[in-house]
């Protein structure tokens, strides 16, 4: 269980190093790609709520009240010119407006209806309505049509953006639209798929490594049991073998020693064994008999000889 755990706490603290790590120069490049990436979803939000959504009763497009127009002609030059982005408010009661006051309204311009934003020059009395003079702070005569209180659509807040209204008539186009929000929006979620995908490839492969180094220390730990679980069987083995084999040679030590005290003392030469195929194979097994029997032989010389001295002392 130790070898595991240490196996396992090992692993895991060589996971911060599998995981690979990025660059000063990569983080700053992604930072910078995604707030592009960013702005230009937020523009593409805005802009198709402003373009396909959010379109009031009088067909103007309108967020949260207020109604964003770019200026075409140099009608309203020096105030207004062609390329503004003007911001005009919402209005609840047309009586508030007064002359003086640049209005942005419905009107025909060759046979075509569009929006206009001029200055109010006077105001009369419909009948129940109120209608409106115009007249562009560049013209030197008013506008040709009256505008009804019912075509106006908003008023002038004194807001700009030089140059912006050009952007947001080229975003209005298929063309504009296209490549300055769909692309980007595209790459966009192509490049955080693609980093998903090699997050989670590596994710993976972080994960079969810890895998393996938890596999290797099970592994080493059943090693480690099973050597343990063999040396203590051969150590019981020996013990066993070793007390077996004591036993019988001092029962074969004592025998001898009765024959030889029963028998006359006849002087004749050791033979010598042969080794034999049995005997080598055996070899192990002989020198630890041959070890036992020389320490039992000392054993039983020492008692016999302590035996001897304390009959000759009595």
């Amino acid at each position: 269980m130790k070898n595991k755990n240490a196996a396992q706490e090992i692993a895991v603290n060589n996971t911060d190093d599998m995981m690979p790590q990025e660059s000063r120069g990569k983080k700053i490049a992604n930072t910078v790609i995604n707030v592009i990436l960013v702005i230009s979803i937020i523009l593409a939000a805005v802009c198709t709520y402003v373009s396909f959504v959010s379109t009031s009763g009088n067909g103007v497009p309108s967020v949260l009240g207020a109604r964003v127009f770019s200026i075409q002609t140099e009608s309203m030059y020096p105030t207004l010119e062609p390329g503004d982005l003007i911001l005009d408010k919402g209005i609840k009661d047309t009586a508030d407006l007064e002359v003086g006051d640049i209005i942005t309204y419905w009107t025909v311009i060759n046979g075509e209806r569009v929006l206009n934003t001029h200055r109010i020059v006077e105001i009369y009395d419909g009948g129940g309505h109120l209608i409106f003079e115009t007249q562009g702070d560049n013209n030197t005569v008013s506008d040709p049509l009256t505008v009804h209180e019912s075509e106006v659509v908003g008023q002038y807040t004194g807001k700009k953006i030089d140059g912006l209204g050009k952007v947001f008539d080229y975003l209005q186009t298929s063309t504009g639209f296209l490549i300055v929000v769909v692309i980007p929006v595209a790459i966009f979620f192509l490049y955080h798929l693609v980093q998903f995908f090699r997050v989670l490839f590596e994710y993976n492969n972080v994960k079969n490594k810890l895998l393996y180094e938890i596999e290797r220390g099970k592994a080493e730990e059943v090693v480690a049991e099973d050597k343990k679980k063999k040396d203590e069987t051969r150590k019981k083995e020996r013990e066993r073998l070793e007390k077996e084999l004591r036993d019988k040679l001092k029962a074969e030590l004592l025998a001898a020693k009765a024959e030889e005290a029963a028998a006359p003392v006849e002087e004749t030469e050791p033979e010598v064994p042969e080794k034999t195929a049995e005997e080598i194979a055996a070899e192990a097994r002989a020198a630890l008999e041959a070890e036992i029997r020389a320490q039992v032989r000392a054993e039983m010389e020492a008692e016999a000889k302590a035996k001897a001295e304390a009959d000759a002392n009595a």
